[in-house]
């Protein structure tokens, strides 16, 4: 099982919204399972631009790169707040045309 994790981030506390991905993705991991974490996806983009064309990504490039990741995953983790999301929703449109499992934030309450 490959997770992604969609989580909303534009006007979000970044700082906050990477801990919560990375502490489901380290619970996901403990279960076995691999996880795309949205932020992890967003470093590698960041580095190949800066390096290659000595710039920043834009939204599109980051939202495109996502996209690109959901359809290599059989299951898609809504974090709370998705439904706010212009990226997030995309991610649900692109994981629904693709069948991947929907699991919710809801039900995985982790302390």
């Amino acid at each position: 099982m490959t997770i992604y994790i969609s989580i909303p981030i534009t006007g979000k506390c970044e700082l906050s919204q990477r801990r919560k991905a990375k502490m489901f993705q380290r619970y996901f991991e403990s279960l076995g399972h691999k996880v795309v974490n949205p932020f992890d996806v967003g470093e590698i983009l960041k580095e190949i631009c800066l390096l290659t064309q000595d710039r920043e990504p834009t939204y599109n490039e980051y939202l495109e790169e996502d996209l690109c990741n959901v359809e290599i995953c059989s299951h898609i983790f809504l974090c709370e707040g998705w439904t706010e999301s212009f990226g997030c929703m995309q991610e649900v449109d692109k994981s629904i045309k693709h069948e991947l499992k929907i699991l919710f934030e809801r039900n995985f309450k982790l302390e």
